[in-house]
């Protein structure tokens, strides 16, 4: 046993010490209260008062001890769907001389982790990370959070994480008679311990892992960035909207690696990106990659937001369904403002209303209302930028520029000039 082990462990034990004398205590004072009312009181009062302290001693650690924190959404595998991705597990784990996961399953979060099941540990794998990365680039990044194999089978690994675990849902939701700053205390000392240990953990797992993919673990490092940042974005800019609706878009990986190939293609930051695309995606791994997304795509309001949406949403329909929707009633809330009632007028809308939203929003939303009216532009779905407008001859409109100008001046005269040109072209 390596010393990061020897750490982990030292720092498990600690956590089950810290719960093991705060239970303690707590049945101490309960026994001392109760030994009391038999001793001062009259047996008719004192054994039935007592009685009483007893179960009230008792309970919160019963219901402490039936504590299950709820499990993190997944999607498990359907008909052995994720075959050749586990046979890539498998060599991982023989290469790193550990055992195999209990099961695989795919995760909407930008992350991978060994879960603790009663079947044993299960590796859950973000799928966006799938539809970016290459097959060399997972299987490095896998290496370090398969390394941690041993420390999911150790005892009081796995004790001292039930117990955090648990101490987080109590703190969060209560376990009466526990006063709950009792709680906060214990959680928050077993939870020192706890970062100490899974430091540990880490620190002895990337040792070990070296040995597996050393260049693909590199690219996996800078890859994963980057594909956080995509996912959060492409979430906000366009998921979220619709989830709000009761939408739930499909295939949002496949959107997310369009989102990062188009970045390659064009921003400066990415150039050097496209290359990587000769290689195979990790995702050529599963038998039904566009069955998973979906299944994924499906799961990710429920993760992210709490939210059950059934009614799912192919990108043909986005505009039709969410976008002009949402973009209209915003233009119809915009509030009773000079400039916005001198843009409706150049525009020649009939979109009226008043409403208490934000100037910005309602001016952006009345701009881009009013030149989709007038046909001036069209709507589109950009994986970057959202909801976009395009012109006639397919050039993104720049909405942001107009809006600001208008914002900062309160000056027409870029919307008219842009107005002039495209009706130009238009006849």
């Amino acid at each position: 046993m390596t010393a990061a082990s020897t750490s982990a462990v030292r720092h498990a034990r600690a956590i089950t010490r810290i719960c093991r004398l705060a239970a303690g205590s707590w049945i101490a004072a309960a026994g001392t209260i109760a030994a009391a009312l038999l001793t001062l009181s009259p047996i008719r009062i004192g054994l039935p008062a007592a009685a009483l302290i007893a179960i009230a001693g008792a309970w919160p650690l019963l219901l402490f001890h039936r504590i299950v924190p709820a499990l993190t959404p997944t999607v498990p595998p359907v008909q052995g769907g994720y075959g050749e991705l586990m046979l890539t597990v498998r060599q991982v784990t023989a290469a790193l001389g550990v055992s195999e996961p209990a099961a695989l399953e795919l995760s909407p979060d930008c992350d991978a982790w060994l879960e603790p099941r009663a079947e044993g540990p299960v590796l859950v794998i973000g799928a966006p990370f799938l539809w970016w990365l290459r097959v060399s680039e997972l299987r490095g990044l896998l290496a370090p959070v398969l390394a941690g194999m041993d420390a999911a089978h150790d005892t009081h690994i796995g004790r001292a994480r039930r117990l955090v675990r648990k101490l987080d849902f109590a703190e969060a939701q209560g376990c009466p008679p526990w006063p709950r700053s009792v709680i906060v205390a214990v959680a928050g000392a077993c939870r020192i311990r706890a970062e100490g240990m899974e430091r540990a953990i880490g620190a002895a797992a990337a040792e070990r892992a070296r040995i597996v993919e050393p260049a693909g673990r590199v690219y996996a490092h800078e890859q994963a960035g980057l594909v956080a940042v995509g996912w959060d974005r492409l979430l906000t800019r366009l998921a979220m909207p619709a989830w709000r609706q009761g939408y739930a878009p499909e295939n949002l990986n496949a959107a997310l690696a369009a989102a990062l190939t188009e970045l390659g293609q064009r921003d400066r930051v990415g150039l050097g990106l496209a290359d990587r695309l000769t290689e195979r995606p990790a995702c050529d791994l599963l038998d039904e990659p566009g069955e998973a997304d979906r299944a994924v795509s499906a799961l990710a309001p429920l993760a992210y937001q709490g939210l059950r949406v059934d009614r799912p949403l192919p990108w043909s329909r986005y505009i039709d369904l969410v976008a002009d929707p949402v973009l209209r009633a915003e233009a119809a809330r915009a509030p009773d403002h000079p400039l916005i009632s001198k843009v409706r007028a150049l525009l020649e809308t009939s979109a009226a209303g008043h409403g208490s939203g934000e100037l910005a929003a309602g001016l952006r939303a009345v701009v881009q209302c009013g030149l989709v009216d007038q046909g001036l532009a069209h709507w589109d779905v950009d994986w970057l930028d959202g909801i976009i407008l395009r012109d006639r001859a397919g050039r993104a409109v720049p909405v942001d520029e107009l809006v600001h100008g208008l914002l900062d001046n309160a000056d027409l005269a870029a919307l008219r000039d842009w107005v002039d040109q495209a009706v130009a072209m238009r006849d």
